[in-house]
């Protein structure tokens, strides 16, 4: 149902405003004084409870929303409104906007947790037709798309995934340091004292090392099994986020296995978008209380 929004102000300055009128009209005993605190009475009447007549008929459609977002950022739909309407996105939040009628106005919505979304929760506002008192409800509005909202990445469990190598050469190294030998090259901060190669070393009178092509291995495999605790859950997602990016950075396979929908899924992932899709279906949903229903 709709409900009034800081109705105090409004209802107390219209009533003032009649009471006045009445004391002038009954002090004066003038005809148009009475008939012109009658019109002002209609007005403000018309003013406190059409907007609640024309809320309960406002309505909003999703037309657009990508497919991946990531916790923690921006993620951007498309709404038509059937009413000009003040839109405030409630579940995930997001900042108060006019919507037009008809016409596709882009809303912005930051998911808190990473998890899939199939709708949003939105207030609908509007004082119309005079202004005076606004009148808002809630509306689940289903998006066109399951959005898979991917964890932030955190590197907190990857030793040395942010060094670039230290005073003594050692850190992420650029390229494999096992396999077969590409070619050689000249030493960058960051590379590991047991690449150098001596020979060539020798003949340039720089500093060389060898640069490896890594031959394809056993893939590395990550177990995540979500705690119950949302932010604990949330906390460990971003650390397999973390190790993903870096392994995937490094060349490796990775096999990532997780609990969706109760069930056990042992797959390898490509990509940084697959691993935020599986991130995200896994565990316990934290938008499991918003309606469902859109296939992915």
């Amino acid at each position: 149902m709709p409900r009034p929004d800081r109705f105090l102000g409004p209802v107390a300055s219209a009533l003032l405003l009649l009471v006045v009128f009445g004391a002038v009209a009954h002090a004066s005993g003038s005809g148009w004084v009475q008939a012109i605190g009658a019109v002002t009475a209609g007005l403000a009447c018309v003013g406190m409870i059409g907007p609640a007549l024309l809320a309960s008929r406002l309505k909003v459609m999703c037309v657009a929303a990508p497919r991946d977002a990531t916790s923690g950022e921006p993620l951007v739909i498309e709404l038509v409104a059937n009413h000009p309407l003040r839109c405030t996105p409630a579940r995930p939040r997001g900042r108060a906007k006019v919507l037009p009628a008809g016409e596709p106005i882009a809303v912005t919505v930051t998911p808190p947790h990473r998890g899939v979304l199939s709708s949003v929760r939105l207030q609908l506002a509007t004082a119309a037709p005079l202004g005076l008192l606004w009148w808002s409800l809630d509306r689940v509005v289903m998006l066109p798309v399951t959005v898979s909202v991917a964890p932030a990445v955190s590197h907190d469990s990857v030793p040395e995934s942010h060094a670039g190598g230290d005073d003594e050469g050692q850190g992420r190294p650029v390229l494999s340091e096992t396999g077969e030998i590409r070619g050689v090259r000249a030493y960058r901060h960051g590379d590991s004292r047991r690449r150098v190669h001596w020979r060539a070393t020798a003949h340039t009178s720089s500093l060389m090392v060898r640069e490896t092509e890594e031959i394809p291995d056993t893939p590395v495999k990550i177990v995540l099994d979500l705690s119950e605790d949302p932010e604990q859950a949330e906390k460990q997602a971003a650390d397999a986020m973390g190790a993903v990016e870096y392994l995937l950075a490094c060349r490796k396979r990775v096999m990532l296995e997780t609990v969706e929908s109760g069930q056990r899924v042992s797959a390898l992932v490509s990509d940084r978008r697959n691993a935020g899709r599986r991130l995200a279906r896994a565990g316990r949903n934290p938008y499991a209380d918003l309606p469902t229903g859109v296939e992915p």
